[in-house]
């Protein structure tokens, strides 16, 4: 393995997180977390900037993860997870209960795979098809957050 399949693999894995033994989706989700804290420091504009980059990069590592690996979407690859729980919490006041609530419907999202989400990776391939469902399934879980707390306030 060369130093760009290796950075690649490290990234996509999200610096280990994937190769936790029980749900590494599950912890790339809670590895996004402090990352959505992180881009919420920052202007919506400015943190939407940084989620297109980071899910460009997400792109490029999981589809040298995926051809590295020899295997479609390897279960370790949990770039996609970290991306979509921080598009889930984008631009979204933080609290316990705003990011228990958002990590819950971005799982459910992901798991669930609601039309469009199921459709991402027949549509689109290699990297950009692992990381798409996820992309749908944060921005799911982040309309329905808004969509309740609009109708609870």
């Amino acid at each position: 393995m060369d130093k760009t399949q290796k950075v690649a693999i490290w990234i996509s894995t999200g610096f280990g997180a994937g190769y936790f033994p029980k749900a590494p989706g599950t912890a790339g989700a809670a590895v996004g977390i402090p990352l959505g804290l992180i881009l919420d420091l920052l202007s919506p504009v400015e943190s939407f900037c940084g989620l297109v980059l980071l899910t460009l990069l997400g792109f490029w590592a999981s589809g040298v993860a995926e051809r590295t690996l020899k295997e479609k979407d390897p279960a370790v690859v949990v770039i996609d997870e970290i991306i979509g729980m921080a598009i889930s919490m984008w631009a979204i006041e933080p609290s316990w209960l705003s990011v228990a609530l958002l990590f819950f419907l971005f799982r459910l999202f992901d798991i669930w795979k609601p039309f469009p989400v199921k459709n991402m990776e027949e549509v689109f391939s290699g990297g950009i098809g692992i990381v798409m469902d996820d992309v749908m399934a944060g921005i799911y879980a982040n309309i329905l957050w808004r969509m309740g707390s609009s109708f609870f306030s």
